[in-house]
């Protein structure tokens, strides 16, 4: 890597800090490729994958003012990203957890019913989003555009429901 790259790459991230999205774009095209084939390599799920690259970028954006001069772009972007596919995986067993299994232990679907019971606790917003990823199976970007607020809005409602759910 050159000393031009990680220039421009710590550029990028001032620039999403005072919440450029054609820097976050920047970002994402040039580097996309290597968030979603790292999340690939974790998930072995394009659906997973693609979801996962949503979340690195919600994660850069939101936290872009508080990030130290990147010396390594790639690696960064690399852990940030295998971090963010385990997350994804844990909570992928969580929902597991949480509503496939059966009186037995054994995983199986459980009727509508029971699943809209399960999530009777949760708020109207987190009821909704629950529903849009789990029975509709929405991506997080989806979900957001169909309710009209931002994504990184939609990621943190979802976790912690899931968390209240627990």
């Amino acid at each position: 890597m050159t000393k031009n790259t990680m220039k421009y790459f710590n550029r990028l991230i001032g620039k999403i800090a005072v919440k450029d999205e054609k820097a976050l774009e920047a970002l994402y095209d040039i580097y996309g490729k290597l968030i979603y084939v790292t999340a690939m390599t974790v998930t072995k799920s394009t659906f997973k994958a693609d979801e996962i690259v949503d979340d690195v970028l919600v994660k850069i954006w939101k936290n872009a003012d508080k990030l130290p001069k990147i010396k390594n772009p790639e690696g960064w972007l690399y852990s940030i990203t295998v971090n963010c596919a385990k997350d994804k995986i844990k909570c992928e067993k969580q929902y597991v957890e949480l509503f496939d299994l059966q009186e037995d232990g054994s995983v199986g679907d459980y009727p509508e019913d029971d699943f809209y019971n399960k999530i009777s606790t949760l708020d109207e917003t987190e009821q909704e989003i629950m529903i849009l990823k789990f029975v509709d199976d929405l991506t997080f970007k989806k979900i957001a555009k169909a309710m009209g607020k931002p994504l990184s809005t939609i990621t943190s409602v979802y976790y912690r429901a899931l968390e209240k759910l627990k």
